[in-house]
């Protein structure tokens, strides 16, 4: 009988090295990295469906870059931004509350 497979661990064992001096700083630091790596693939998929509506439907790019969205499109992107604003912000939240929290302890 052979053993069964598992899967990798979700996050890697032991210890992590810490580049910078303060470990904040290095949490920080992967975020940005994180960010950037899903922002250079956002930027790809981009390139591609505006190539691929340039092969099949003959949009310009010229043409995307001059669009206008309408008041119903606006709003939608900017509730999507205030949403992704949000996400991106909550670990800093968080870490204030949890600041703000601690210190009125103290007193």
């Amino acid at each position: 009988m052979t053993d069964p497979i598992h899967p990798p661990p979700e996050f890697p064992k032991g210890h992590r090295p810490q580049v910078f001096s303060d470990a904040a700083i290095d949490q920080l630091y992967d975020g940005y990295v994180i960010l950037g790596t899903e922002l250079a693939v956002a930027f790809d998929r981009i390139d591609t469906l505006e190539r691929l509506l340039q092969e099949r439907l003959g949009v310009t790019r010229a043409e995307i870059d001059d669009y206008k969205p309408n008041e119903a499109v606006d709003a939608e992107r900017q509730a999507r931004r205030a949403e992704l604003a949000q996400r991106l912000l909550r670990p800093f939240r968080e870490f204030r509350d949890d600041r703000i929290t601690r210190g009125s302890r103290k007193g």
